[in-house]
């Protein structure tokens, strides 16, 4: 690209581009921060007097520095509009996720009680095995009994 005396310009838009991009990103980290607290205390995304508050400033803001309203307007619109998707959607992912957390615990808890109703019908089982081995050694050592005293009375 040949230096059409446009150099000068680009050399001072290219910074200015650069530090509107990181500060765009420290507005979105923040608004990410903002879901995350909401989600926290069950706030609603939405806070339409929050919007309206900052849409004023930023059209103040705008006009003091000789933009355009329109372009101002649209600008606020474009990023408010970002940034309420970026919050709605960071929300419904934790909500999602708390969710799933509470039916997995419900599922473990369901595990749980199937796991001891199990061990409680395994433990009823080997006691009435128990018993009936028991059983049958009394059956069986009654009947070697009455055997010994069949034999032993025989004359």
């Amino acid at each position: 690209m040949s230096d059409d005396g446009l150099g000068r310009f680009r050399e001072r838009l290219d910074p200015i581009d650069e530090e509107i991009a990181r500060l765009l990103g420290q507005r979105f980290e923040i608004c990410r921060e903002v879901a995350r607290y909401k989600s926290e205390r069950g706030i609603p995304m939405m806070q339409p007097e929050r919007v309206a508050e900052v849409r004023a400033r930023y059209l103040a803001r705008g006009a003091d520095v000789d933009l355009p309203e329109d372009f101002t307007a649209a600008l606020f619109e474009l990023l408010i509009g970002a940034t309420c998707k970026l919050e709605d959607e960071l929300i419904e992912r934790a909500t999602a996720t708390a969710e799933g957390i509470e039916r997995a615990a419900a599922t473990a808890e369901g595990i749980q009680r199937t796991a001891g109703i199990e061990r409680a019908a395994a433990t009823a089982e080997g006691i009435q095995r128990t018993e009936g081995i028991e059983r049958a050694a009394a059956t069986a050592e009654g009947i070697e009994r009455a055997a010994a005293t069949s034999e032993g009375s025989e004359p």
